[in-house]
């Protein structure tokens, strides 16, 4: 068993949209689904407030915990449009922010230790009666200088990472293939793993096949867990591949009407995943060793949380849901 030990507990307004995020040193968490705030992971006392508009896809700490990034998912409005914004982390002032035509859904800095801090996002241009044309755009965050884009092949982007070789992409086709099912044609389009060099060329391209589902791409571009539906045998697991190889490895079935929530933990080391348990009244909370698939251990928490993230290097693992954000240490 893993053991979670009370860190703080605070009540908070939360949606199914609510975003976290630790600061690299766990020190303080960023949570909101607009309107986002900071609080001390140790006392929950407030820190900053910053003011974002939009519903919140992802928040990302740059990796010296300087600047916090947003980014936008659609609001089912036909005229949402995407939004970047990078705030100063310790006032919550707004740097700098850029405009998209559709939303944008994911971001991703580049790693600690690759230049100054740069941050990169998926960036869809609407193309008059076609599919969207995808592009990562990115821009060095202080001071603030924009990048040169980099071309997608027809691509939705649903996770990014920025690895020491490139980019990693988890998405699906942006225009997919027809297919006659009982007399009527209908387009499945699957889900992709992309690998690219710095310049955008295409260096891995693993298919999915069309159910994948939720998932999590390890921040140092190693690993994908993601939830796997198998048609055939009517069945469904969290699987987790590697990037470069496309080994995949079946860690855990779903029962039906439950849906898992991954994080990964010191990189790519340790994966997280939480899920309702089937016969009893609570979820579980599993945690892996990556390089081996040992099973490390897990615990009972609360049914109520519906979301979590983790600072691993301090032993911190924040859960949400009922109402409250529980911080929890982790041994």
């Amino acid at each position: 068993m893993i053991q979670l030990d009370p860190v703080h507990s605070f009540p908070i307004e939360e949606y199914l949209l609510t975003r976290l995020a630790f600061s690299p040193d766990g020190e303080e968490i960023a949570v909101g689904h607009k309107q986002f705030r900071t609080y001390s992971a140790e006392s929950g006392e407030a820190r900053a407030e910053f003011g974002y508009g939009g519903f919140l896809a992802q928040l990302r700490y740059s990796p010296d915990g300087r600047f916090i990034a947003a980014v936008n998912v659609s609001d089912n409005h036909p005229a949402t449009r995407g939004r970047v914004e990078v705030f100063d982390a310790a006032t919550g002032a707004s740097r700098w922010a850029t405009e998209a035509p559709l939303p944008v859904e994911t971001c991703a800095f580049r790693a600690a230790g690759a230049g100054p801090a740069a941050l990169f996002w998926h960036d869809a241009l609407p193309v008059p009666g076609a599919p969207a044309r995808a592009q990562l755009a990115g821009a060095l965050v202080d001071p603030h200088q924009a990048l040169a884009t980099v071309a997608l092949p027809d691509f939705q982007v649903r996770g990014l990472a920025c690895s020491d070789g490139g980019f990693v992409c988890f998405g699906r086709e942006a225009v997919g293939a027809v297919q006659q099912i009982e007399g009527a044609d209908l387009i499945f389009r699957k889900f992709r793993l992309l690998g690219l060099e710095p310049g955008g060329k295409v260096k891995t391209d693993i298919d999915l096949g069309i159910g994948a589902g939720v998932h999590a791409l390890s921040p140092d571009g190693k690993l994908l867990a993601v939830e796997m539906v198998d048609f055939k045998n009517n069945e469904r697991h969290v699987s987790l591949i590697d990037v470069d190889t496309g080994v995949e490895a079946n860690l855990l079935p779903l029962e039906a009407n439950t849906l898992p929530v991954l994080e990964f933990g010191l990189g790519s080391e340790y994966l997280l995943c939480m899920k309702e348990d089937a016969d009893d009244s609570f979820n579980r909370l599993r945690i892996w060793r990556t390089s081996d698939l040992k099973l490390m251990g897990e615990a009972q928490v609360d049914l109520a949380f519906h979301s979590l993230t983790t600072c691993l290097e301090h032993s911190l693992v924040a859960l949400l849901g009922g109402g409250k954000l529980d911080i929890m240490s982790l041994s």
